[in-house]
């Protein structure tokens, strides 16, 4: 049985963030990596309800072909330096290629040709020789289904069945998972049944990049 109830929640979030280790395929003589950009594994979060006071989560994203809006990558998306978009130089690379294979989402980078950007050849260097380890992925939520915590200790889940990615970054320590922005009044309708039912449903929410926060 499913049961209408409102929630509170921003008119719109910002981009989110999740690290993962730098597992990656490396052409020096063409310039390009191929890496894991998502896993999907459970990130615990905040969602905040009130000033002070916030509910932890954990948000799983869903990894597959059909949750996946790979448009965004396969149109070209920028690989960036720490998550930064204010100028064209934070953008060290571009995503040639993007898809699913199993659990994962993969995507292949490629740098410009040597000498054409300082900070390019510096971050290609420094993945080439395994100093830089780490990469994060930023995206916008589309789609989610709730499970309540159904005992005491429990928490409840989010799973993000319909998600897009918008850029990827190479960074030191990935950004903090629960770094969101709750500052809005505004209320979404959210439909909420039993766990695992196919009657769970969770309506299409307006998102807009926002002001990001890092770590």
């Amino acid at each position: 049985m499913t049961r209408l109830e409102v929630r509170k929640a921003p008119t719109s979030l910002p981009m989110q963030f999740r690290g993962e280790a730098l597992n990656s395929s490396i052409n020096t003589d063409a310039r390009t990596v191929t890496l894991a950009f998502t896993t999907g594994s459970a990130v615990r979060r905040l969602r905040y309800t009130g000033w002070d006071t916030a509910v932890p989560f954990d948000e799983i994203l869903v990894v597959s072909e059909r949750a996946i809006d790979l448009s965004r990558m396969n149109a070209g998306a920028p690989v960036l330096d720490s998550h930064s978009r204010w100028s064209t130089f934070s953008q060290v690379a571009v995503v040639d290629r993007a898809w699913v294979e199993g659990s994962e989402g993969m995507c292949t980078i490629r740098f410009p040709k040597p000498g054409i950007d300082v900070a390019a050849d510096r971050m290609f260097g420094l993945v080439s020789d395994k100093i830089i380890k780490n990469v994060s992925v930023g995206y916008s939520i589309d789609k989610i289904r709730i499970e309540e915590a159904q005992k005491k200790g429990d928490v409840e889940k989010i799973f993000v069945e319909r998600w897009t990615p918008n850029e990827v970054s190479f960074v030191t320590v990935p950004a903090d998972p629960g770094a969101q922005v709750r500052s809005s009044e505004a209320t979404f309708p959210l439909l909420i049944g039993e766990p695992d039912s196919h009657l769970i449903r969770a309506t299409r929410m307006r998102m807009a990049e926002a002001a990001l926060r890092l770590a």
